[in-house]
């Protein structure tokens, strides 16, 4: 099988996976809103979200671990696979004893003493927290694993854990459904026994399957230094992807209380599901993106991070555009309870979203090279000066729309100035890629969003709901198959679904 249609394969398989868990997740959030209350669910997505400020550690050593695993695995090469998986390994183990030193000082002051939280509700709020700890705790350890499948791209068995876990949260909204008592605290234990039963599989899986992995304590002192001046740069860029997701969080929470956090919530929620359409796309891609210039193919290199670059968007615009247009309506079906703000904080996170997914993989393709000082320091700061900005606006003008309006402006500008960096690191032509990958994109956005503008608008009806994304991925769907894509990369993508490939001979 080629590369390109082991990507495409892996892609379609992954993009059913989604299609359940999207389902499963948006009935989920549905159960929870209602069994939780507003107040309850946002005092949920605040203090979860707290700990998960930390994960700029994670995030941080999994990309690094995807790195060194995918490099090892192109060569064949299970000891430095080994070697580096070790490494990482007791990285994150060190990290727990500082996260868990960390959390259960300042940050348990800092729940106590500074977050908008009913006094009612701050008991229940800190064993919450403490289940937060023990989740981010254990996904902590269990990374290098996940991070080993996704380098070898593996997905297959991904997918299937995935929608296990699906049917978990399932469980989990069952559960706390027909429970009694504080249903706060029951929906945090839940949590925690469902991420300890997918963590645990993740690592039987992994030390089954991968029989080649050793782990040990490695003494080469060079590899470490290797691993740690990887994650210097890496570690601004971490810290500012947690300062826009859990820090504004925080930030609305300090000016706005917790029922406007249970619509940040929602909205994150529809953003995360929808977006995951094109980050496992990513998933897919990442290993070939780093294999190709560990292989020093330029050219295969440049090829892929503009094909990414194109099929990351629109896989994520074919799903969002019908959201954004249909939102009220989809919403007001979706939930009983509506927070204040729930529909354009669902919609402005969706546009950010969108203009996000064009240049992931040009930091994929930044990884990969490995020269990150420079790219962290101009890329990170910009994207740090999204906590900032957003507060210091907030005290002008207190309206909650702030920090959104705030995301999509920094998030145009870095995209102008990734660009920038992938000619300068890759050594590539920002003119080709402004016509394989900018030209397309801003077309099909265009013409989808004149279309919608003049031809479509919100549903009122569930009829209309149906009408109105048939019509909109159809015309989305054709436009983006014969004018988005190449000749090249349509043939990719019909070699890859039987159906098609029958009819188009």
């Amino acid at each position: 099988m080629s590369n390109s249609s082991r990507v495409m394969k892996n892609t379609l398989s992954l993009y059913v996976r989604m299609i359940i868990l999207t389902i499963v997740s948006l009935f989920t959030v549905r159960v929870n809103l209602s069994s939780l209350g507003a107040a309850d669910y946002g005092l949920y997505n605040v203090v979860a979200g707290f700990v998960s400020m930390f994960s700029f550690l994670s995030g941080t050593l999994t990309v690094a671990s995807q790195r060194f695993f995918a490099i090892g695995i192109g060569r064949n090469d299970w000891k430095e696979v080994s070697k580096y998986f070790s490494i990482n390994l007791f990285l994150y183990i060190g990290l727990c004893g500082i996260v868990i030193l960390f959390a259960e000082s300042a940050g348990l002051w800092f729940i106590n003493n500074k977050m908008i939280i009913d006094p009612d509700r701050l008991s229940a709020a800190v064993i919450v927290y403490q289940f937060s700890i023990l989740n981010f705790v254990i996904g902590l350890v269990v990374s290098p694993f996940l991070a080993l499948l996704i380098a070898d791209e593996n997905l297959g068995i991904y997918s299937i854990i995935s929608i296990v876990e699906a049917g978990l949260k399932l469980l989990v909204a069952y559960l706390l459904y027909i429970t009694t008592g504080d249903r706060l605290i029951i929906y945090g234990l839940l949590l925690l026994i469902a991420s300890l039963l997918i963590n645990g599989f993740y690592v039987i899986y992994g030390l089954i399957r991968y029989k080649q992995l050793k782990i040990k304590f490695v003494k080469d002192k060079p590899a470490y230094q290797e691993v740690f001046a990887f994650l210097n740069w890496n570690m601004i860029g971490a810290v500012a992807n947690v300062c826009k997701a859990q820090g504004i969080n925080i930030v609305i929470n300090l000016f706005f209380g917790t029922v406007i956090n249970a619509a940040r919530g929602i909205a994150f929620q529809i953003n995360s599901v929808v977006s995951s359409f094109s980050l496992n796309f990513m998933k897919a891609i990442d290993p070939q993106i780093t294999k190709s210039y560990a292989a020093g193919d330029k050219n295969k290199f440049f090829e892929i991070t503009c094909i990414a670059s194109k099929i990351s968007f629109f896989l994520l615009f074919i799903i969002a555009m019908p959201l954004i247009t249909n939102m009220k309506f989809v919403i007001e079906l979706w939930l009983k309870e509506v927070p204040e703000y729930t529909i354009i904080f669902a919609k402005l996170a969706l546009i950010d979203a969108l203009i996000m997914s064009v240049t992931d993989p040009i930091s994929t393709a930044a990884q990969a090279i490995g020269r990150l000082k420079w790219y962290q320091i101009v890329v990170g700061g910009i994207f740090l000066l999204n906590l900032p900005c957003a507060y210091l606006l907030l005290k002008i003008v207190e309206n909650p729309l702030i920090p959104f309006f705030v995301g999509i402006v920094i998030s145009l500008i870095m995209l102008l100035v990734k660009i920038v960096f992938f000619k300068v690191l890759g050594q590539v032509s920002i003119k080709k890629y402004i016509i394989k990958v900018l030209l397309p994109v801003v077309l099909i956005a265009s013409v989808v969003c004149a279309f919608d503008y003049i031809v479509l608008n919100c549903a009122d009806s569930f009829l209309k709901l149906v009408v109105n994304v048939l019509i909109e991925v159809c015309f989305c769907g054709g436009l983006i198959v014969f004018i988005g894509l190449s000749k090249t990369e349509r043939k990719i993508l019909f070699s890859c679904v039987p159906f098609i490939k029958k009819v188009t001979r």
